[in-house]
């Protein structure tokens, strides 16, 4: 029987789930409490969330969220759930460098990945954590944007440079 606690919690899992970009389905058991704080510690300077739940809330938050998931797939065994909700490649690189430090566990471990509305994976993982962050995204759009406009402006301001080094080739002829 639901208790109060657990409706209030999927409540807030179906609405951490619905504003956020991606979110990362992470394994985590095997990490230490003092890796699982420095991981927490890096995740909140990132503005990234951080939540453990119960794999059947999570099933539930899901289901309420409009996803149709199998429990099976990968809803198994310890799960964390990462929320990307500026940016949805930053958990991806962040979750891939801890994990590089923690070769020897190999944790977290990825398990699934909700990414802008599509569910992938783990086999993802990498490509999502190869791609830009949102700045460099944004910054590289705006100089293809900025680009053909300046190569207007130069040919629009091309006539009046021109007339003016014939104004200025006359007036040193004459002089």
């Amino acid at each position: 029987m639901p208790t109060p606690v657990k409706i209030d919690l999927v409540g807030k899992v179906t609405e951490e789930i619905n504003s956020s970009k991606a979110v990362y389905f992470a394994d985590y058991l095997g990490l230490n409490v003092e890796q699982i704080n420095n991981l927490r510690a890096r995740m909140f300077e990132q503005n990234i969330g951080m939540q453990v739940v119960k794999n059947t809330l999570i099933k539930i938050a899901l289901e309420n969220a409009g996803y149709s998931v199998d429990k099976k797939q990968f809803l198994t065994g310890s799960t964390a759930l990462v929320y990307g909700k500026v940016d949805p490649v930053v958990p991806a690189k962040l979750l891939n460098a801890f994990k590089k430090e923690t070769k020897d566990l190999g944790k977290p471990d990825v398990k699934a990945i909700l990414f802008e509305g599509n569910f992938y994976g783990a086999e993802k993982m990498n490509e999502i954590a190869d791609l830009p962050v949102r700045e460099v995204l944004l910054a590289k759009f705006l100089s293809g944007i900025s680009y053909p406009m300046q190569q207007v402006l130069g040919v629009l301001q091309a006539p009046m440079r021109n007339l003016l080094g014939v104004m200025n080739a006359l007036k040193d002829k004459k002089q």
